[in-house]
Parts: structure tokens; sequence; C-alpha cells
């Protein structure tokens, strides 16, 4: 394991050391992990959405609009 040294506002610092007392983190190390899983878990869906809105500005994605168009459309990438 790593360790890092960060700086952070003192505002910030008192509402992370705020959650640890609640019992929502064992530490600020577990708290810091965590929330850079979730960020990075989250960039990977934000870097989707955006790459969905482009290929329908470049006219290139499906729209489904009823439960017939979702069947019809997986069983036709299914095979």
């Amino acid at each position: 394991m790593t360790t890092i040294n960060i700086s952070l506002p003192i505002q910030l610092k008192a509402q992370a050391d705020n959650l640890i007392k609640q019992g929502y983190f064992a530490s600020f190390s577990d708290l810091a992990r965590t929330a850079m899983r979730q960020l990075i878990h989250q960039s990977g869906y934000d870097l989707m959405a955006k790459e969905a809105i482009e290929e329908n500005k470049r006219g290139e994605s499906t729209v489904l609009k009823t439960d017939k168009d979702v069947k019809k459309y997986i069983k036709n990438i299914a095979s």
C-alpha cells in the first residue's frame, strides 16, 4: 500500500471527521479510499454517457421506445 499526504480545507476535514465519528467509516483512509473508488466508478458511467451523447449527435444511436423495440434490439445484438 502507498502512503500519501494531502492538504484539505478545514471545513472538509471536519466533515470527514464527523462521518468517521458517526461510524460511516473506520478511518480517514477508509473514507478516502471509498470516495476515490466511487469517483472512479462514476467517471466510467460519465464517460459512457458522453459517448452515447456523441453517438446520438452523429445519428448513430438507436431509440428504443417500447418493450418490443428492446427485445428486438437485444435479439439482433445477441445473434
